[in-house]
């Protein structure tokens, strides 16, 4: 026969066996519940949601970006060049991909001359800007500038250097009353764009027939898919629709009889036209002092117009 004592000790560990076994289960039905919970959430992720985050994948992968058009060349009567277009290099930024601007200006300004213009023109755009859009800050990027850029490249997020066609003015001032010339696009310029333009066209007419002629010089956009790494960096091309130039415009001004007619005036004032009697063609267009277009193509220096203005006084 047991003792009481002894009879209660079995019953306490009989007791202590069955609360374990109980808790165990509970720890048990847990854990599959938690298997169960996370599989389900798997199978949310990978089944049913697939398609939905694989298509965000491939946005944030994956670049739409515009491409610009060659600007339309102007010609004489005669096919004689009057307004072309060079190879050049620009600095472009993504503020997206750049975090704080004005720091990395400040980094950019101590590897290559940046001016206060150019500064301003920048964060003016900056405001008016699509989403991970590259906006330019500086243009005719010399190789010296290419080459310093490209060895602090690391610690210019946000930054590329790419090549652009630049409008170069083969006569200089002899026709700058009838070309005019094209200027970088201010604030206000942009906004009057249409929204696929905005940030893209940099440079739009000005004066003369590069701005009555605007709409048909610019040409029309085209369109890349680029897939990118985390930074924003391309990796590769994956299709493109080409950008479609301009119009090629032929005037009716003869260079020749221009050149001539700019020549008699010498160091004088005044204005000549030289117009064809049977049919109102307007050969030559002459006003007396005239001024290199070339350097207001990328945004003359305050100090350099204010020479100009006193050479033409």
């Amino acid at each position: 026969m047991l003792s009481a004592a002894k009879r209660r000790r079995l019953k306490d560990a009989q007791a202590e066996s069955r609360l374990f076994n109980r808790r165990a289960l509970l720890a048990l039905f847990g854990v599959v519940l938690a298997i169960l919970a996370l599989l389900a959430r798997f199978a949310w992720l990978q089944v049913i949601k697939h398609e939905d985050f694989s298509a965000r994948s491939e946005r944030n992968r994956v670049k739409v970006r515009a491409l610009a058009p060659t600007r339309g060349l102007i010609f004489d009567r005669n096919g004689v060049l009057l307004a072309d277009n060079r190879l050049s290099y620009r600095l472009d930024i993504v503020p997206e991909q750049a975090g704080q601007l004005r720091p990395l200006l400040d980094r950019i300004g101590g590897l290559i001359e940046l001016s206060d213009d150019d500064r301003e023109r920048f964060l003016e755009l900056a405001r008016y800007r699509r989403a991970f859009q590259s906006l330019p800050l500086r243009f005719n990027l010399s190789e010296e500038e290419q080459a310093r850029l490209a060895l602090d490249r690391w610690r210019l997020p946000g930054v590329e250097v790419v090549p652009v066609p630049s409008r170069h003015y083969p006569q200089g001032a002899l026709l700058a009353h009838v070309v005019g010339y094209v200027g970088r696009a201010n604030a206000e310029e942009q906004s009057a764009l249409d929204e696929s333009r905005r940030g893209v066209t940099s440079h739009v007419g000005k004066t003369g027939i590069e701005r009555q002629y605007e709409l048909l010089l610019r040409g029309e956009l085209g369109r890349e898919r680029v897939e990118t790494n985390a930074e924003g960096r391309v990796l590769r091309f994956l299709d493109q629709s080409p950008a479609q130039a301009g119009v090629n415009l032929y005037l009716s001004i003869d260079l020749e009889l221009q050149r001539v007619t700019s020549e008699a005036f010498g160091q004088e004032r005044g204005a000549a036209v030289a117009i064809d009697p049977r049919n109102g063609e307007v050969l030559a267009f002459v006003s007396m002092p005239s001024y290199d277009p070339n350097p207001f193509v990328n945004g003359i220096s305050h100090k350099a117009y204010q020479a100009l203005l006193q050479a033409a006084d």
